[in-house]
């Protein structure tokens, strides 16, 4: 019994106690406002400062969550580096950049070999096509003649891809007669690799071409000696180039393909290179679209330029001021007989040149 009053007892206080608490709420809900009001008319009174400086209170983002969106903005600019194919260290632009250009996007393929190596991989459709430009033996292949190849010089190393940390401005200087009184010498040799081709000449010729020479493109047919230091770059049209480069340097037995060539050359062997004869074929391919059977030295030139530079500028294409087509060392009234033949096709490569300017990938100096 006692307990039960005791337990009562209790019960009558808590009730009590309840009572009392609603109440005093009820007082507050009839004299004062909700605590969000409050506020409210404590800001309508404020100074305009003291509202920026709540408001800058209220908006301001935890230490936190501002090291967080800092590292996601980090990571979004790494990603677009990382993803961004203008990668190399030239301030205005480089050839590499995809962004600019739908035309040359569809063309320019940055996956591309360019320069033969033993661990090329050789896609079987081009290669059979390369095979078919100029005969050779039948008993010759390209790995039989690149297995001997490299044992006279070695495998290149050079690295063809852009780097930030380089630019590589590259001058390719071909032989049109259009370079009489150009007065281009001095640019051509300010540049950090001069491209040369076939039996290009320079002595007596500096004002208009320079002097300097860091690559010399040639096949069997054009073949000169280059000067220390020089890279000889075999452009081969066939498995017997590759065998008379492998002689020229050596033995200098291959006297003959069609024709009579040069028997010996003389040339730094570890800086000589060979265009990948898979490379002719996306040339053929992508940029002069089968328009003539295979593309020219000179399309070839600039096509290799624009997978090894970062820019590039064209000297020399094209006929002179008189439409006259012939090497500016020599009036040959013949020079322009290849237009005629069909092997290749100079109207079409010379439209595509000049898109490549007009796209801004190449300076055009005419």
């Amino acid at each position: 019994m006692m307990f039960k009053r005791k337990l009562y007892v209790l019960l009558g206080i808590a009730a009590a106690v309840f009572l009392v608490m609603l109440a005093s709420q009820s007082v507050h809900t009839k004299h004062y406002l909700p605590v969000s009001l409050v506020q409210f008319n404590s800001w309508t009174v404020a100074t305009s400062r003291e509202m920026e400086d709540k408001l800058a209170d209220l908006t301001r983002l935890p230490p936190d969550t501002i090291r967080f969106e800092e590292e996601e903005e980090n990571k979004e600019v790494q990603f677009q580096e990382e993803n961004n194919p203008r990668s190399c260290g030239c301030t205005e632009s480089c050839v590499s950049d995809l962004k600019g250009s739908d035309w040359f996007s569809e063309h320019y393929d940055p996956q591309q070999q360019p320069i033969l190596h033993p661990d090329n991989n050789f896609e079987q459709e081009a290669l059979e096509w390369w095979l078919k430009l100029q005969q050779s033996g039948k008993d010759q292949t390209l790995e039989g003649e690149m297995s001997k190849m490299f044992q006279v010089f070695p495998p290149p190393t050079v690295d063809t891809n852009p780097h930030p940390s380089r630019c590589r401005k590259c001058a390719v200087v071909g032989n049109s007669g259009n370079l009489q009184n150009s007065g281009h010498g001095e640019l051509i040799d300010s540049y950090s690799f001069v491209i040369r081709m076939n039996k290009a000449v320079t002595r007596g010729f500096e004002k208009d071409v320079g002097n300097r020479t860091t690559h010399h493109i040639m096949y069997p047919e054009s073949a000169v000696d280059v000067g220390p230091g020089v890279s000889l770059i075999l452009l081969p049209f066939k498995l017997r180039d590759l065998e008379w480069l492998t002689s020229a340097l050596s033995t200098g037995e291959v006297k003959m393909t069609y024709m009579r060539v040069k028997e010996r050359v003389k040339a730094d062997k570890d800086k000589v290179l060979v265009v990948n004869p898979v490379f002719f074929k996306y040339v053929h391919d992508r940029w002069t679209e089968h328009h003539g059977r295979y593309p020219s030295t000179g399309m070839l030139t600039i096509i290799f330029a624009l997978h090894i530079c970062d820019q590039v500028s064209v000297f020399g294409y094209g006929a002179d001021q008189q439409g006259n087509w012939h090497h500016y060392w020599e009036k040959n009234r013949y020079a322009g007989a290849f237009r005629k033949t069909g092997v290749h096709s100079a109207d079409f490569e010379s439209e595509v040149i000049h898109q490549l300017a007009k796209e801004g990938k190449i300076t055009l100096h005419l």
